[in-house]
């Protein structure tokens, strides 16, 4: 138990990076009074503004003691002469909910607003939030941002708005206004051809398929690598709608319901971007879903991974399905 600490206070300075903006949970702006009836912030809703909420919720780690033959077993099970230890449910910020927000409007940055107890939305940090990703192909940006310290208001409600130009105005961009109603959220099961599967996959330009989620308003897809080594990927593997950093995007889209496949390249989604996928390669795709008040209600929390040490290892699941395009 005293390895995975270590470990993960290892990987918590990433999160700036990848899943979530710890280091800045401490800036948020405080709050003194606010006026209940500013429940209409300054702006204009967009349907290119797309705020959605998450609650900080555990990767669930199980140790074995690694008997010979080294590793697990061949399957991608743990070997049948190898003996369970323990279960684990690892959290990288406790009681800390996350905002991730997607943007094709004409922002460059963007305020978090935050309904606070009295009813009344206020700034929750007192910075402009930059673009965390940037996909050149679409012209949409990532935004990330984090609330350590809930106000307190049920259920937690916040809203993104635009900054054009440096200035907010009657015409700024104004996000969906996200509430979390529930701290479950789902395993979304990948029914796709993939690795592991017969057949496999045709050929690169992927047919991806999904059980549905009931209340689900759509679906965000990404087929991605890593760039990172373990610790990255342990950190991704908290359930969250996309992996904005430490990864190489293939593809990242929205599909809405009551959809539940799409074939690369075809048209019925909002396309954010794309690259070509090669055969015989592995990709780890991630399908998201979402409610209409802004919420991740389901996501993939897919295949297995190790981490490998002497004597044992650990293994969770990777937040993604594993697929090799090619027969």
């Amino acid at each position: 138990m005293n390895d995975l600490r270590s470990l993960l206070r290892r990987i918590a300075p990433l999160a700036a990076v990848a899943l979530v903006a710890l280091a800045m949970v401490g800036c948020a702006k405080k709050v003194t009074s606010v006026d209940p009836n500013y429940t209409a912030p300054e702006g204009k809703y967009s349907v290119d503004a797309r705020l959605i909420v998450y609650p900080d919720a555990p990767i669930t780690v199980e140790t074995y003691t690694d008997n010979p033959p080294d590793g697990p077993g061949a399957d991608g099970r743990p070997g049948e002469e190898d003996v369970f230890l323990r279960t684990e449910q690892v959290y990288v910020a406790p009681g800390t909910l996350h905002g991730l927000i997607l943007d094709g409007t004409p922002a460059s940055g963007y305020q978090v607003l935050r309904r606070e107890s009295s009813g009344g939305f206020a700034q929750l940090k007192d910075y402009v939030l930059n673009p965390v990703v940037r996909f050149l192909d679409s012209q949409w940006e990532v935004y990330t941002f984090d609330d350590g310290q809930p106000s307190g208001f049920s259920p937690p409600s916040y809203a993104g708005r635009g900054v054009v130009a440096g200035a907010v105005t009657p015409t700024s961009p104004l996000t969906n206004v996200s509430e979390l109603m529930n701290s479950d959220i789902r395993d979304l099961k990948y029914t796709g051809r993939r690795s592991g599967t017969k057949p496999a996959p045709l050929d690169s330009n992927l047919t991806m398929s999904w059980e549905a989620v009931p209340g689900a308003a759509g679906y965000w897809i990404q087929i991605y690598q890593f760039k990172g080594g373990s610790e990255a990927q342990l950190l991704a593997a908290a359930p969250a709608p996309l992996i904005p950093g430490n990864v190489r995007n293939y593809f990242v889209g929205y599909v809405a319901a009551p959809d539940t496949t799409y074939k690369l390249g075809q048209p019925g989604a909002l396309v954010l971007t794309r690259r070509t996928l090669l055969n015989s390669v592995e990709y780890l795709v991630r399908i998201s879903a979402v409610n209409d008040q802004g919420e991740l209600i389901a996501f993939t929390y897919g295949d297995w991974q190790y981490i490998r040490a002497v004597g044992t290892y650990r293994r969770y699941r990777i937040g993604a399905a594993k697929v090799i395009p090619g027969s």
